[in-house]
């Protein structure tokens, strides 16, 4: 295509211009032949009307005397290159102004008959071979005496100078052509040039992407479709150097974290198979054995699950869920780890509030960002999970206390196995693939998730999704809400906080009276 292309367009390009200047050419001589033509025999017909209307006064049939010999002599001379004849009524030729003319000669009958048919005569040939050997335009009409006949008057030229005035006109013709070819043949040249050097660099990038780089770009200036195409080849040239610079990221980490509880799995178990390791201490190494066991199915369920994301295989079906609701069991399921850190959880400040997601995946998004800050909160730390309404959408917070995150690797952790740890020595229970499921899942709901932090103190996630309508069965559970609030009335007080009970204390003033005793 490195050439062919510009040669069959440019080619193309050229023969349709030839094509069109030849056939303009044609159309020019046509249309120049006809207009000369038609000149000839206005001119012609104009002679011969004129004279024959003077002739019945000098001819009354017979011989051609001499004072009319004189006139149409006079006639034809006044005219350059115009000749008269005379003939009887019969067609025989009486007197011509030539210095060699056929006297006694008929004309064609048919020629006669055309003049008493149609009133006049003309044609361009050789007027039946008299005459001359050439061709001329010939125009002829009847004299009239009165109603009768007493002969015919013929006028004849030369066809000869339209061949000139044909030559001369298509020598200017072919001038001009030649210069208006001499600049379109420029003009083309470049254009086809301009037309397909990014369709040329298209091919020599697709070669560089068939051997695997992917940095070559096309040059993009125009607004037209060659432009377009242009611009979205470089953007697909980007899409496919950032998801080679993904895959080899991708195969790195996933070596990196499977290679190491391997390793470690198997270092283990050749101890205990081959002695190595006391009969007392099995117990204890195979607990780490389940541990990794257990890191590695983590992340096979959360490359399992990045992949679902990746091929958008996840059927999104949007309905009003109650988001206090879910945030309060992720909590409880979460207790147990918040309580064994000893965090300090802020009170909820609990509303209706409903959002129109995927339970499911609203579920998942909510359940990473409040594990992350579980685990990356340290002991004693604090906890706070907020949900509430900012205009027509709905904002779930979760905020932990801690060193946070880097201002330069903040726009980096929503990407497929990015960790703040590079070393991964701190976090060996991360994957590097929450956050970024939990992006994709925000943004298939038509959402949107952003990070805050100062680097030092906190670390702030915002989901934002759009709010819904409450269900037509909330009705039917607050009923049983109301019921439940009052059979607990009869009951011990204990802490509560929305719909649900706490079993820690979410209270500083609790918290170090917990610890104290």
């Amino acid at each position: 295509m490195r050439n062919g292309l510009f040669k069959q367009y440019f080619s193309i390009f050229m023969v349709t211009l030839l094509s069109c200047t030849a056939l303009l050419g044609l159309a020019l001589l046509a249309f120049t032949g006809m207009n000369y033509t038609s000149q000839r025999q206005e001119l012609l017909a104009g002679i011969v009307s004129s004279t024959a209307e003077t002739v019945p006064d000098l001819w009354k049939g017979g011989e051609v005397g001499r004072d009319l010999q004189e006139y149409l002599r006079d006639r034809s001379g006044a005219s350059a290159g115009i000749s008269l004849f005379v003939t009887d009524p019969s067609g025989a030729i009486q007197f011509c102004t030539e210095a060699e003319c056929h006297h006694g000669e008929k004309v064609a009958g048919r020629v006669v008959d055309l003049i008493r048919k149609d009133k006049s005569y003309f044609a361009v040939g050789y007027f039946s071979g008299l005459f001359r050997n050439r061709g001329d335009y010939t125009y002829g009409k009847a004299i009239l005496n009165g109603d009768v006949i007493v002969g015919y008057l013929f006028a004849s030229t030369p066809v000869g100078p339209l061949f000139s005035y044909l030559g001369e006109t298509l020598f200017s013709y072919l001038f001009s052509a030649g210069v208006m070819l001499l600049g379109a043949f420029v003009v083309i040249y470049t254009a086809t040039l301009r037309l397909t050097a990014p369709l040329q660099e298209m091919s020599k990038a697709a070669e560089s992407f068939g051997r695997g780089d992917f940095s070559a770009r096309i040059n993009v200036s125009g607004d037209d479709e060659i432009a377009v195409l242009a611009d979205s080849f470089n953007k697909m040239a980007e899409s496919l150097d950032e998801f080679e610079q993904n895959r080899r990221s991708f195969v790195a980490n996933v070596s990196h974290d499977l290679r190491t509880p391997m390793t470690t799995i198997g270092g283990y178990i050749d101890g205990i198979l081959d002695g190595t390791i006391p009969k007392e201490e099995e117990n204890r190494y195979l607990e780490i054995v389940s541990g990794e066991v257990k890191r590695l199915s983590r992340l096979t369920s959360s490359l399992i699950s990045a992949m679902r994301v990746e091929e958008q295989n996840t059927e999104v079906t949007l309905t009003s869920v109650d988001a206090w609701e879910l945030i309060l069991n992720i909590m409880f399921n979460l207790e147990g780890r918040i309580e064994e850190k000893k965090l300090y959880v802020q009170d909820f400040e609990t509303e209706e509030l409903f959002v129109s997601a995927d339970k499911d995946m609203l579920h998942q998004v909510v359940y990473n960002l409040i594990d992350n800050a579980v685990k990356y909160t340290p002991v004693g730390g604090e906890l706070l999970v907020t949900a509430k309404k900012e205009g027509k959408n709905a904002v779930i917070a979760v905020q932990n206390s801690g060193n946070g995150i880097p201002l330069d690797e903040q726009p980096l952790i929503f990407e497929r196995f990015y960790k703040t740890d590079k070393s991964r020595s701190l976090d060996k229970t991360g994957t590097g693939l929450g956050l970024y499921i939990v992006k994709r899942l925000t943004t298939g709901m038509g959402g949107d998730v952003a990070v805050e932090s100062d680097g030092e103190s906190y670390t702030r996630f915002t989901v934002k999704l759009p709010l819904a309508a409450a269900p037509v069965e909330k009705a039917v559970r607050d009923k049983v809400k109301i019921a439940s609030d009052r059979s607990q009335e009869k009951k011990a007080p204990r802490e509560k906080t929305g719909t649900f009970w706490l079993n820690w204390n979410r209270s500083k003033g609790d918290k170090t009276t917990k610890e104290d005793a």
